[in-house]
């Protein structure tokens, strides 16, 4: 399941699905079928995408704001973007991005991080991340190793010119990524120069959270037992409201790379 989202089989309008069918279409893509589960199949290319609605009903219902909408079509509008032919046209734009577990990966090219999510390979051009996969490899003659290689070159190059900042509390601190490109901000977490650029505030190993795509803490060893305390409210709420949740775990970083230490119940 692609998993940011249902259609409910009821006989009441449902304007969600409504606007979404709306605004697929209007951009040259149609729904080929609905299963009984409110699961909705469009065909791209050769892959066929399997979307629930579920979370962008819930965040509608919440604010009532369209762009829960708009959001999904533009993800799916990126799997219709025709990828550079050529590997040399394409590697500068590489990079991951992080997606829960429960989705249907189908062909793109993952790599599992912890029980809850997965890591993705985009190609982030035209401002859309779109997701990669063993054809494209193949298209550009390079080995997934190749793929990941690349991944972390540019991860490191957008990291050394994207500020970590951090609000004090209690003389603790408590980081947060400022990149621009705000899709790609808690992949940064796992670019490799990451344990350089942040050693001397927070030391190393550190902890972070990532609930949501655009949204991260991280702090330091010593203040694990001052900070888990403390901002799991903020992390589970984060995690609801938003049509791109990824986890309320609490990641611990260290050279042997991210395992899960603890999790905020969402309930």
């Amino acid at each position: 399941m692609f998993g940011l989202f249902g259609c409910k089989d009821n006989k009441k309008k449902d304007f969600v699905f409504d606007e979404f069918k709306s605004q697929i279409e209007s951009n040259g893509m149609k729904i080929d079928s609905v299963d009984e589960t409110g699961l909705i199949y469009i065909s791209q290319g050769e892959l066929t995408l399997k979307i629930s609605l579920d979370n962008v009903r819930r965040n509608y219902e919440r604010d009532k704001d369209e762009s829960h909408i708009s959001d999904l079509v533009q993800t799916l509008i990126s799997y219709s973007i025709e990828l550079p032919n050529n590997w040399q046209d394409a590697k500068d734009d590489i990079y991951i991005s992080l997606f829960p577990n429960d989705h249907d990966f189908q062909e793109f090219l993952h790599a599992k991080i912890t029980d809850e999510f997965s890591k993705v390979y985009v190609y982030s051009g035209q401002d859309k991340l779109t997701w990669i996969t063993k054809d494209d490899l193949k298209k550009w003659n390079i080995t997934e190793t190749e793929l990941d290689i690349q991944a972390n070159n540019n991860a490191d190059k957008l990291l050394k010119t994207t500020p970590i900042t951090f609000d004090k509390i209690d003389n603790r601190k408590l980081g947060l990524i400022e990149v621009e490109h705000t899709t790609l901000k808690g992949a940064l977490l796992f670019a490799p120069t990451m344990k350089e650029k942040i050693k001397t505030d927070f030391g190393f190993p550190f902890y972070a959270v990532i609930p949501v795509r655009d949204f991260c803490y991280i702090f330091s060893e010593k203040d694990f037992e001052f900070f888990s305390g403390r901002i799991g409210k903020v992390v589970v709420d984060e995690y609801k409201q938003s049509g791109y949740p990824i986890t309320t775990e609490i990641l611990k970083f260290t050279d042997k790379g991210v395992e899960a230490v603890g999790k905020y119940p969402v309930e």
